[in-house]
């Protein structure tokens, strides 16, 4: 039996990235098999979403429609419990949006086996190392975990620094822009998915992070991963020196992000580009963030472009994880030199 259902038609070659970015936005309708010929994927998509918000996760895609065969059911932790509980996986560590019963981490294991631990915060992510403090809900009694992604291998220990694995994505859209003759700075660099990646491409990275737990991670993934032409610095950014003008800064940092553009500013070359993130209500995810920043820019004594601008994912009801592009097409002499 079939049923028509709302969609995205996208060329063939572009499904797997386009599908990806649809469900770390949680617009993909996973109550349907994904269809194809032999150009296109008809991709499902959750009814009811607007064509604007759309375009802003994949810019140039309209909304069809099509028909539609229903997934094939397999057992899933709201067929266990009675109810379909919020979790993110990071290896083999499962993390509750929310409190739950016991009973929700054991059927999260059941349904997941490569999951042996799953943890509950007991708070909101918190202080200036933006961290969490966690019970262990069921399993075993750690929160450290390996990570992959994209072929890269990242340890962690989720109750010292900050991760989200669902900004894979966002994290490969932004390296394949890089050249090998760039110099990037990752201003908030964490355990280094941003950086560790971006050096295997670039010229040279220097990974910067506050948080000396983050930077003691960051410098194992570094020896895990590889890779030699990166420096990973424990320090503020605003107190960092780079030898030369960066050609490339990464700010993923979305709650305080805006608080250091006008270093950005400063360590970025004319004709760079400054990846920004925000966290923006829907009623106004783009308008007054831009607004924002070039104010911020011009007080910076830059000209900037804002060369792109798209939803990340969604980070709560009504409310996005959203990144720009900007380019710095021009500096006041004084400020430059």
């Amino acid at each position: 039996m079939t049923v028509r259902h709302s969609c995205v038609i996208v060329p063939k070659q572009e499904g797997e990235k386009i599908r990806r970015a649809l469900m770390e936005a949680e617009l993909l309708d996973g109550g349907y098999k994904i269809r194809s010929d032999a150009q296109y994927l008809y991709i499902p998509v959750v009814p009811d979403v607007s064509g604007s918000i759309l375009g802003t996760v994949a810019p140039g895609l309209s909304i069809s429609e099509c028909e539609f065969e229903e997934s094939e059911k397999r057992k899933t932790v709201e067929d266990l419990i009675g109810f379909a509980p919020s979790y993110e996986i990071i290896g083999d560590i499962a993390v509750t949006a929310q409190s739950y019963d016991r009973s929700v981490g054991e059927a999260i294991m059941a349904v997941h086996k490569n999951v042996k631990t799953v943890l509950e915060p007991t708070t909101g992510v918190t202080g200036e190392f933006r961290v969490r403090e966690f019970k262990v809900l069921s399993g075993e009694e750690r929160t450290t975990t390996t990570y992959k992604e994209h072929g890269f291998i990242y340890e962690m220990d989720l109750a010292k620094v900050y991760f989200s694995p669902r900004l894979s994505t966002e994290r490969k859209r932004i390296i394949d822009q890089i050249s090998d003759l760039e110099l990037v700075v990752d201003m908030f660099a964490g355990i280094g998915p941003f950086a560790i990646p971006a050096a295997k491409k670039a010229m040279y990275v220097v990974a910067v992070d506050k948080n000396p737990y983050a930077v003691e991670y960051m410098k194992r993934n570094i020896q895990i991963n590889h890779v030699t032409n990166i420096e990973a610095v424990c320090a503020d950014v605003r107190e960092i020196k780079l030898p030369q003008q960066a050609d490339r800064a990464i700010m993923n940092l979305p709650h305080s992000a805006h608080e250091f553009l006008d270093k950005a500013f400063e360590l970025v070359r004319t004709g760079g580009i400054i990846h920004y993130y925000d966290i923006r209500p829907e009623s106004e995810i783009f308008d007054a963030v831009i607004s924002m920043v070039r104010e911020k820019a011009s007080k910076s004594g830059c000209l900037i472009e804002i060369v792109n601008k798209r939803i990340v994912r969604s980070y709560s009801p009504h409310e996005y994880n959203i990144v720009l592009d900007i380019r710095i097409t021009g500096k006041q002499e004084s400020f430059e030199g």
